[in-house]
């Protein structure tokens, strides 16, 4: 029997190699008798306790195997050579250079790729074979940087698609300095969660830059509401910055960086609250104010002094105009009992009435403190907000009078 080498070495026979069987096989043998011997040849390769000399042996019949005649066997062995690790590069650039449904499914799923081997395919290959290299989840660092320099598209996509090792800060500035005007890439780019915080403000200001020229280039409104156009859309993009980092060490380093580039407003803190992410106001509050995030949990219990709160307000740099609406949020909070649905991780839903609601009753606020929170609350609440605070703005105004 043809494979008769191979049951004597499973019995544990120390049999010699004796290549003629394989050349036999080769030489005389049908499609059926070529994918058996492959199979065999790979799984002799592939196992950890056949010598490297041994495999070195047989490792020229696979590539012949890979190269047969017989379509049917060139697609076995490359099937079979997906889960092998130990294949001879001429075998791996054997099984690439064949048709392109043979090759590309070997490029996309053979564990045998490593970097070098990715970089070689993507060097050398066509687009196609450039395309399959790069939707692998262990794309090479080295590949991604060649597609940045070549400014292939469609690799480029598939490797922010399907890359799962991290952007390096350098990649990711270079990907955006390249392609800022591509929407497809820059969303791909935005959607890692690897992507540094610099490139996301980056791409913040330069969005609300354009608006600003296609607001006055256009000249369909003021010149000041061009300007509160722009300054809201820049305000909440960085609100979806600060909510979607993740976790209270990652947020800490974001508001840092905001801080840092001057984009720390109470704005876009008030902003990110009103849409229920008080976590956001409450743990940056007190890393202005230096103060821990407990003590300023404290004022979130109902009956809760809010000495601690107004103290740290004093302390954060946030504008005096805010301080009345952060106090409100904090009445606001005490209502639906955020202990008890997830804590300062969890969104509220539906906070800005209830905000205006907690202004309203409470008498830890001046009237002039009141009409502060609510003017602000009509700027940055959400439409139904805005209403109600403009009514309650209107109905202070007339007990006033």
């Amino acid at each position: 029997m043809v494979f008769a080498w191979f049951a004597s070495r499973r019995r544990g026979k120390r049999a010699t190699l004796d290549t003629r069987v394989f050349e036999q096989v080769l030489a005389s043998g049908d499609a059926d008798a070529c994918m058996r011997l492959a199979e065999q040849l790979l799984a002799f390769i592939d196992n950890d306790t056949t010598p490297e000399a041994e495999c070195a042996l047989v490792m020229p019949y696979v590539e012949r195997l890979a190269c047969c005649p017989d379509r049917d066997v060139r697609a076995r062995v490359a099937e079979l050579a997906r889960d092998c690790s130990r294949l001879a590069p001429q075998v791996v650039f054997a099984i690439v250079g064949d048709e392109d449904d043979i090759a590309l499914p070997f490029i996309l799923h053979a564990s045998v790729l490593d970097e070098k081997k990715q970089l070689a395919i993507f060097r050398a290959g066509d687009a196609a074979r450039r395309l399959a290299v790069c939707q692998r989840p262990d794309v090479a660092t080295q590949v991604l940087d060649e597609a940045i320099a070549s400014k292939e598209r469609e690799a480029l996509l598939a490797c922010l698609k399907y890359m799962e090792a991290g952007l390096s800060p350098e990649q990711a500035r270079r990907i955006y300095a390249r392609f800022n005007d591509d929407e497809e890439i820059v969303s791909a780019l935005l959607r890692r969660e690897d992507l540094p915080l610099e490139v996301r403000v980056a791409h913040v200001e330069a969005q609300t830059g354009r608006l600003r020229e296609v607001l006055a280039r256009d000249e369909w409104q003021s010149a000041a509401q061009a300007a509160h156009a722009a300054v809201d859309l820049e305000e909440q993009a960085l609100v979806d910055i600060l909510v979607g980092v993740g976790g209270a060490a990652r947020l800490e380093t974001a508001l840092e960086f905001l801080a840092r580039r001057g984009k720390l407003t109470a704005a876009v803190l008030l902003r990110a609250a009103l849409a229920g992410h008080v976590g956001v106001l409450v743990r940056a509050l007190a890393w202005l104010a230096g103060i821990r995030v407990q003590r300023l949990e404290a004022a979130l219990r109902p009956g809760a002094s809010l000495g601690v709160a107004r103290a740290a307000l004093a302390r954060s740099g946030l504008p005096q105009n805010a301080h009345a609406l952060v106090l409100g949020v904090l009445l606001a909070v005490r209502k639906v009992a955020i202990d008890d649905n997830g804590g300062l991780d969890a969104k509220v839903p539906a906070l800005g009435p209830l905000v205006l609601e907690a202004i309203a009753e409470t008498d830890v606020l001046g009237v002039s403190e009141k009409m502060e929170a609510a003017s602000l609350l009509q700027r940055l609440g959400d439409e139904n907000t805005r209403v109600l605070a403009a009514r309650f703005v209107q109905s202070l105004l007339r007990h006033a009078a």
